[in-house]
């Protein structure tokens, strides 16, 4: 499926075409609504990030990412709702043309401008690609941060940064090496919903632990501007690159801080 989009003719409604487990039961993003989210006590996260080799920040059409050459070979998270061990891929983000649209997940109907998105894969895989192809049910595990506009993002301006610079799509820049990836992360991972789901993009394979934490990251408004600076694969600015709530069905949702 490689002329998928967030248009009218290629966006979401579109995508059960070529990948019929988009009307599946599993599948993510979904509105976090406090009528169906139960409490629940896990561990704590543990996180070591170590740095990746030759790091780089890629328009690939669609959105954003980073990567690196030996993702995730020396990374660990593990603990909350997790019962193996999982390695760092990439990072992405979502973003909508104005503030108040731009997140996949919604708590109670409210959006954020903005959603960044780890994926990592469980350590016995090789890469995501093959946590996805083994029909794992956890295969991935997906932290989520909503983003807010408010003060600038001094952990994220090293990649923000790069934004100009991948105007065009299949464009990529070196991350500089001041960039520390955990750096990102709140001090504590603690208040997050977590459930069963999907990827939020073709192919859509229903193989995710999502781990959506409670409280936004902040971004300034410049850095909130410059990723709708950037252009998608059509050539039209990259807006709105979000796929709306799916259906709960018979899945639970649950708080750490309820």
């Amino acid at each position: 499926m490689t002329t998928w989009g967030y248009r009218k003719d290629n966006g979401p409604d579109t995508w059960h075409k070529s990948c019929p487990v988009a009307t599946g039961e599993r599948q993510s993003p979904i509105d976090l609504k406090d009528d169906t989210v139960k409490g629940g006590k896990f561990p704590p996260f543990s996180v070591s990030y170590p740095k990746l080799s030759s790091p780089k920040f890629c328009n690939n059409g669609h959105s954003v990412q980073y990567q690196a050459d030996d993702s995730g070979n020396s990374t660990e998270l593990s603990g909350g709702p997790l019962t193996e061990k999982y390695k760092f891929g990439q990072f992405h983000f979502h973003w909508g043309a104005k503030d108040d649209e731009g997140s996949e997940h919604r708590v109670n109907g409210k959006m954020y401008p903005a959603e960044l998105h780890l994926v990592h894969f469980k350590a016995k895989y090789a890469g995501i690609g093959e946590a996805v192809q083994s029909g794992d049910a956890d295969g991935l595990c997906v932290l989520g941060f909503f983003l807010k506009v408010g003060a600038e993002n001094a952990s994220l301006k090293p990649i923000t940064d790069l934004l100009p610079k991948l105007k065009e799509p299949k464009s990529s820049e070196p991350v500089p090496a001041s960039f520390d990836l955990k750096a990102i992360l709140p001090s504590a991972l603690t208040d997050y919903y977590t459930y069963e789901g999907s990827l939020t993009t073709p192919p859509l394979a229903q193989c995710v632990k999502w781990v959506v934490f409670k409280n936004p990251l902040e971004v300034s408004a410049a850095q909130m501007e410059a990723f709708r600076g950037v252009d998608d694969r059509f050539g039209n600015k990259m807006v709105g690159n979000y796929r709306p709530p799916c259906p709960l069905h018979s899945r639970t949702v649950s708080a750490t801080f309820k």
